[in-house]
């Protein structure tokens, strides 16, 4: 029996508990202080900080000591506090780049923030790689929560 995993875009939610435009901060200019370097990084020197350059175009780029590491992806979408949307291929093929759209939306408890991945297809080794951010971001997106406490 095959069994063929689903190239649909992932979709991620938590809630943190502050406001929208508190939360849409932390997760735009604030990167370097939740996004867990030590272990999601592609340079391969030690990662120190990366910067999401805040404007349709600007990159999200991973620096080291000596400077630029990776570049992520690409913003196509800068709605500040709403939503922003941004190519995704750290330490990959720009070509394969997958889309992931963050959505910033206030509720009972603070923000719900909605992360959809998508362009799966894109890529060569598309099933394995979202098997992979199907856990990965689930990680990340915990780091980004215990941040915003």
């Amino acid at each position: 029996m095959i069994v063929e995993q689903d190239l649909s875009p992932l979709v991620k939610t938590v809630t943190v508990p502050v406001g929208v435009e508190r939360a849409f901060e932390a997760f735009t200019a604030e990167t370097s202080k939740w996004w867990p370097l030590f272990r999601h990084s592609v340079g391969e020197a030690a990662a120190n900080e990366v910067r999401l350059e805040g404007a349709v175009g600007g990159q999200i780029v991973e620096y080291g000591a000596e400077g630029v590491l990776a570049v992520w992806g690409t913003l196509s979408e800068w709605n500040p506090p709403a939503s922003l949307s941004f190519s995704w291929h750290p330490g990959q093929d720009p070509a394969e780049a997958g889309q992931v759209t963050v959505t910033f939306t206030p509720s009972a408890e603070g923000t719900e923030v909605r992360l959809v991945h998508a362009g799966w297809e894109r890529r060569s080794d598309g099933r394995q790689a979202r098997l992979s951010y199907d856990t990965g971001w689930d990680y990340v997106l915990g780091k980004y929560t215990e941040f915003t406490r």
